[in-house]
């Protein structure tokens, strides 16, 4: 009689003592106890049954805190499991990866590194390598050292260590070490690099040059030559607020880039952000009045594109070239490929805007080629009706669905015969036919790249996949007969092998992004280093980091650390775990 939530957490609790299996009444105790993200419900009856009942208030506020601890005790749990199915998966992968190079003889590139690092350390053998190396050793240059790895700092300085000590600080021949790096460009953490080293190692090689009263000289790199100042001034804006730029060591000095393009315009623009909306109500007795709400990547890139479109359609003019805007002035940089490099190029596309495409591609994901891999298909199989439909609206016979339902839906067997039996009624059909049927003849007798190259240069094939998909197809159909020849050279020929291996392959093309001809270029800011263009969109900037999230990463354990030079211990975070909790025993002590 107090509500109707009262009324359904007790059949809640009802139905949980009637239960006899644990997992059961576990289930039951969290829909009550808990949200559906697992933290405790704020309030576990209404404010009139929790006057009116105060012991049963408190008897199940403290059966909920129990409840609570012991399922977040079990998340922990799992984390462990996991972590412990992760390190034996590991250890056995990385066993089987050393044994490898073992019996090959082989190093990989963290071998060299490692093993540098202790021949000029740690071997007995280390003086007597520095010494030779320091007769003939008179300058050392690091390039790109913010991403430079502390092992690697360690080769630097045992290289440079003679270079500031006894005799050889003092030697006739001028001895020099370079580095020269930016904090703020580091991007290869995965392979080890400490963008916070370079600042470090600077202070102990000033230190050192110092000691053995060697010139020393920092020298700030604020000249720009490629960008203009507003741009730069809004750069060194955000830097300067050291709470946003976390990942970047504080300078003692602020920075300020000068432009070396003096006085040349240029304009920073800060869009509004398109957050996720949820969809109008609609009437649910009219589902086809529901419209779907577009997602903000969708929204964001139809928002660009018709901005671009705006500029080319109003001829508008570029400041800095007094030329009207063309679409190869635009770069469009994305974090990442995905999400939104695919749905940029789309919106681009449906307005007839030229673009390059993404710079890199997954080879058997690009039309042109799974079109050519279902002729492989259906040549080697003809009884793979998908395969042959799939062909037959290909570029190659540009057959449309009206085509197929002329004779596929109603046939008995398979779809080649039926095609066959109606071949003779359209001259399309009669074409495609007889010209599938050659295919068929010579595709069992001739190596695969030959049976590809004959099929798209002297049957025209190419000649059709470019004029329907664009020029940009022509990469990926180079790409595939690079392929075929490789695999026709290393392999007995055979279509059936080739097109296994290519599935298995994981190929990717890199695309050449220079800019050559007039249209719209899309990359991730890593592929874009080095180019320029007038105009760039930077639209992926509130994605999450590749990699973030639950079932994702490995956490660090800073409270479980042993010692001050010890590393802090990881746990594989799984599905489920929104935060790490300690584990505890009976006596609630931690472990």
């Amino acid at each position: 009689s107090s509500g109707k939530n009262a009324i359904k957490h007790a059949q809640l609790l009802s139905e949980a003592l009637r239960k006899t299996a644990a997992s059961e009444r576990i289930k039951l105790l969290r829909a009550y106890f808990l949200k559906a993200d697992g933290e405790p419900r704020e309030r576990l009856m209404n404010k009139e049954l929790a006057q009116a009942r105060p012991d049963l208030d408190q008897l199940a506020e403290r059966a909920q805190s129990a409840f609570h601890r012991l399922s977040e005790d079990l998340k922990s749990l799992a984390a462990v499991e996991a972590t412990i199915a992760l390190y034996r998966l590991a250890s056995d992968v990385l066993q089987r990866y050393t044994n490898a190079k073992a019996a090959g003889g082989a190093l990989d590139f963290d071998d060299l590194i490692e093993k540098t690092v202790s021949l000029l350390n740690y071997s007995d053998q280390a003086g007597w390598v520095l010494y030779k190396l320091d007769g003939g050793l008179d300058h050392i240059l690091v390039d790109e050292a913010q991403d430079t790895s502390p092992q690697q700092w360690e080769i630097i300085q045992a290289l440079a260590n003679e270079f500031f000590s006894g005799s050889g600080a003092r030697e006739d021949a001028k001895r020099t070490l370079f580095a020269v790096g930016d904090e703020k460009q580091s991007i290869y953490s995965f392979q080890g690099a400490a963008p916070e080293q370079f600042r470090v190692m600077g202070d102990r090689f000033r230190q050192l040059a110092t000691s053995a009263r060697a010139r020393w000289e920092p020298v700030p790199l604020n000249l720009s030559f490629r960008t203009v100042q507003p741009v730069l001034d809004a750069v060194d804006r955000v830097f300067a607020d050291a709470q946003r730029t976390p990942g970047v060591g504080a300078s003692p000095q602020t920075i300020r880039h000068i432009a070396f393009r003096a006085g040349a315009a240029g304009l920073v623009e800060v869009w509004p952000v398109e957050a996720h909306a949820d969809g109008a109500n609609t009437d649910p007795w009219d589902p086809l009045s529901e419209t779907s709400e577009r997602a903000p990547v969708n929204r964001l890139a139809e928002r660009i594109a018709a901005t671009i479109e705006r500029w080319i359609k109003d001829g508008e003019v570029l400041p800095s070239t007094g030329k009207a805007i063309t679409p190869g002035d635009v770069l469009i940089l994305v974090r990442k490929r995905n999400p939104f490099a695919l749905p940029m190029v789309a919106a681009l596309k449906a307005r007839g805007i030229p673009v390059a495409g993404s710079d890199r591609v997954q080879l058997t994901e690009q039309v042109a080629v799974r079109d050519l891999m279902a002729l492989g298909d259906f040549l080697t199989l003809p009884e793979d009706d998908l395969a042959l439909a799939t062909v037959l609206k290909s570029p190659l016979f540009n057959l449309t669905d009206d085509d197929l339902l002329a004779f596929a839906p109603k046939r008995k067997g398979a779809l080649w015969k039926a095609f066959l039996a109606h071949a003779g009624s359209n001259v399309r059909y009669k074409q495609a036919a007889e010209t599938l049927k050659r295919w068929r003849a010579k595709a069992d007798f001739t190596p695969p790249f030959e049976f590809y190259a004959s099929l798209l240069e002297r049957d025209g094939g190419r000649a059709l996949f470019l004029n329907r998909l664009g020029i940009e197809a022509a990469d990926s159909i180079d790409e595939f007969l690079e392929l075929a020849l490789a695999f026709d050279d290393r392999e007995p020929p055979s279509m059936t092998g080739f097109l296994a291996r290519l599935r298995d392959g994981g190929h990717e093309v890199k695309r050449d992004m220079e800019q050559g001809r007039d249209e719209v270029r899309v990359m991730t800011v890593h592929g874009a280093k080095g180019l320029e263009a007038p105009i760039v969109f930077l639209p992926d900037t509130c994605t999450t980091m590749s990699g973030d999230g639950p079932g994702i990463r490995l956490l660090e354990l800073e409270q479980l650390r042993t010692g001050a030079d010890t590393p802090a211990p990881f746990v594989w975070a799984v599905k489920g775990t929104s935060k790490l909790v300690p584990l505890r025993d009976a006596s609630d002590t931690q472990k």
